[in-house]
């Protein structure tokens, strides 16, 4: 499984304009980029500091222009700030582009990366071949070591959620290459093509059945379509025509399930309180920079 070629192909049925080859040559030129800083027959460690180096230090292996956080963008909002071909060519990325590009190189380099995920939010592991320690790397500032504990911090998460595998693990291939589509049904919600969006989060689910997100972009998408076919024309359930009632409560009750089921797991709405201090802390950071 080349992570390359699925993400590149997943954006490129959001933006056919999209070269693949094009984008996989780029690829291609910072991997051997990166391998010439790692020195010979490097350790899996030297390939990391190597790809940190190449990805987040000023120097002529990037133009004098490192790859940074959007600030403009933080929580990646734009679709088009979340595709490969943009981040490569903006170096301002979110914490989708920016673990997904670090995945997709480290991937080449024979380094150990999967993806893992926390509320709203996607950071990358590490494993590293020498001592079999794995390491969270939070690559929205520059992919240094991350604890559970400040993750945790940063982004609340119940102990059951934990338990139950929804945020902080390791994925493997498959699940990672199903994070990479959810981008895809995000894009078919935002473009009101809501049973679009429910069939690619049901791919992603068969995949990586553990996807939270993917569950409760399900469970929206299901009353967007109720309030469209529904909500919007009869004021009463009691109004609605016999022959629709049976879709009516089928869409009521795909919504109640998918949301139940990520409460079931451990999912709760986002911390409004939270939400404000991120934003103001984005603020601040932008400020400086």
């Amino acid at each position: 499984m080349d992570f390359a070629t699925i993400k590149l192909t997943i954006d490129k049925m959001i933006d056919p304009s999209i070269d693949i080859n094009a984008s996989l040559k780029q690829i291609n030129g910072i991997v051997t980029e990166v391998r010439a800083m790692a020195g010979n027959n490097p350790s899996s460690n030297a390939k990391l500091v190597a790809l940190k180096r190449y990805l987040y230090e000023k120097g002529p292996w990037n133009g004098y222009e490192a790859y940074q956080y959007d600030f403009d963008d933080p929580q990646g909002t734009k679709i088009k700030n979340k595709l490969l071909p943009n981040y490569l060519a903006s170096k301002k990325g979110n914490c989708v582009s920016m673990p997904l590009l670090f995945i997709i190189l480290g991937q080449r380099l024979g380094i150990d990366v999967t993806a893992s995920t926390a509320p709203l939010h996607l950071f990358v592991k590490y494993t590293d071949s020498d001592t079999s320690i794995t390491y969270n790397l939070e690559t929205t500032s520059g992919a240094n070591p991350a604890r559970d504990v400040w993750l945790r911090q940063q982004n609340p998460m119940t102990d059951e959620a934990i338990a139950n595998g929804i945020y902080l693990q390791k994925l493997t291939k498959r699940e990672t290459a199903a994070v990479m589509a959810s981008v895809l049904a995000e894009y078919f919600m935002q473009k009101q093509a809501h049973e679009k969006a429910i069939a690619v989060s049901d791919v992603v689910l068969t995949y990586y059945p553990k996807d939270v997100e993917s569950m409760l972009r399900k469970g929206s998408a299901y009353a967007r379509i109720l309030k469209e076919r529904f909500v919007s024309k009869y004021p009463m359930p009691s109004q609605i025509p016999a022959g629709e009632r049976g879709y009516f409560q089928y869409l009521t009750e795909q919504n109640q399930f998918w949301y139940a089921k990520a409460e079931a797991l451990g999912w709760r709405e986002p911390n409004q309180a939270v939400e404000a201090n991120y934003v103001q802390a984005v603020s601040r950071a932008k400020s400086i920079h």
